[in-house]
């Protein structure tokens, strides 16, 4: 529809500027051939005035006209009294051109004139001379032009439409083909993606995108997916440990001492179940893009420091000592980092063997402050590294040695990093394993990465 009208539009204007354009060249036609059959008049006057044979004038004018049955040639008197042609036909309007007149003959012809003044055409007298051709021929010839014009714009018009819903159906057939393997794709077939194949070059690179983001969503489907489920593990041991103790109290009369020891395991439970909503709480916020706040410098180092004085309980537990290398200034939120240090910390305690020695590093880069925990110990395999800051993610080892373990540690680590804009990093050598993230050292460096 948009496509006839705009057809529409296009072969109006056309038909109507190309009839303007025939109209002037046709008049501007006419008033030359005037202008020359008037010269050719003048002439004959002339000679007429040196011959003084105004019969051999009318004869001359007469052979003028033969082959021009639209031609007519009047000659007026100083008298006003008709010399040839008879009395002049009355004047009905003025043209454009100078001394171009519309008149009307004595038998109702409507014809296009011309008039000159003659000057010294004594004996003759004659003052005025007039030329006019009928304007029949060419009315017919612009009618027959209009209706030309007419049926070339209806049939421009609907040859337009029909090409157009031919070439619009050809080109939206693929366009309906994706739009139906698009409605396959449900949460239960997420793997389907959409065919490129027999597609334009515009509509594939639309495909490659909209496939991009089904990649996207699946990850996110998968992801979200295993997380549910590791919320529900690891909220159903707390739970049923809370349900199986109050049940147990409850089957028979108990002494106030054994109330007050199960309401400490139960407020134990609670404590591990607190702890677990506001780490999810908190990787929550960093998801929907929450920023660090309360920005300021400070010397990385002796947080460091500050780090392992309050880790000093948990590594004489496990038999190990910590030290720290390197020093660093840089602007950050300094409740934050302290938590991603203890995080990488304790991670670091948990899988180092007893006797050996942690090493947290701190280093700079270019405006990038980089702060990381090496533990000596086997070399973490591929897909565990490059998993290892997923939430509720932890090696079997991880597993058995540490039941009080949730899994999110190193997920907020990740968290904080972004919250910096930065990012988490994790090597693996003969030395160890290094775990670790880095952030712009500046105010204006975090401001630039968003």
């Amino acid at each position: 529809m948009a496509l006839g009208a705009i057809a529409l539009v296009v072969f109006t204007v056309a038909g109507v500027l190309l009839y303007r354009a025939l109209v002037q060249e046709l008049q501007r036609a006419a008033h030359d051939e005037l202008l020359g059959k008037i010269e050719v008049v003048k002439h004959f006057v002339e000679e007429a005035r040196v011959t003084r044979d105004l019969v051999g004038l009318r004869h001359h004018l007469d052979d003028l006209l033969i082959g021009h049955r639209d031609l007519r040639v009047w000659l007026e008197a100083a008298d006003g009294s008709a010399v040839y042609g008879g009395q002049p036909p009355k004047v009905i309007g003025t043209l454009n051109q100078p001394g171009h007149l519309r008149v009307l003959r004595r038998d109702g012809v409507v014809m296009d004139a011309l008039d000159a003044t003659l000057a010294n055409t004594e004996p003759l007298a004659v003052v005025r001379a007039r030329v006019a051709t009928e304007t029949r021929p060419r009315d017919q010839l612009l009618a027959s032009y209009r209706i030309a014009l007419l049926a070339v714009g209806v049939f421009g018009v609907l040859l337009t439409v029909v090409l157009s819903a031919l070439a619009t159906w050809r080109g939206l057939a693929p366009v309906k083909r994706l739009s139906a393997e698009a409605t396959n794709i449900t949460p239960h077939s997420m793997a389907i993606r959409l065919s490129d194949t027999h597609v334009d070059d515009e509509v594939s690179g639309l495909v490659d995108a909209f496939n991009g983001v089904l990649d996207r969503l699946e990850g996110a489907y998968q992801q979200m997916e295993a997380f549910n489920a590791d919320v529900a593990h690891e909220l159903r041991t707390p739970l049923a440990t809370l349900i199986n103790g109050t049940q147990i109290m409850l089957s028979a009369e108990r002494s106030n001492h054994e109330l007050r020891d199960t309401l400490g395991s139960n407020l134990e439970e609670l404590d591990q179940l607190n702890a677990i909503v506001n780490n999810m709480l908190f990787l929550a916020r960093a998801d929907q893009g929450d920023r660090a706040q309360d920005i300021e410098e400070i010397d990385l180092g002796t947080e460091a420091d500050k780090t392992i004085q309050y880790s000093q309980a948990l590594l004489e537990d496990a038999g190990l000592r910590a030290v720290r290398e390197g020093s660093v200034k840089a602007q950050c939120n300094i409740a934050l980092v302290r938590r991603a240090l203890v995080n990488l910390l304790s991670n670091a305690i948990k899988n180092t063997e007893r006797g050996r020695t942690i090493t947290v590093s701190v280093e700079t880069g270019p405006g990038a402050a980089r702060l990381s925990v090496l533990n000596p110990g086997e070399p973490i395999s591929g897909d565990d590294a490059a998993r290892m800051f997923d939430r509720f993610f932890r090696a079997d080892e991880a597993r058995a040695r540490s039941g009080e373990s949730h899994g999110l540690g190193l997920a907020i680590v990740r968290a904080i990093a972004r919250m910096h804009g930065g990012s988490v990093f994790v090597e693996s050598g003969a030395a160890g394993n290094r775990v670790g993230f880095e952030f712009p050292r500046t105010q204006r460096s975090i401001t630039e990465h968003d």
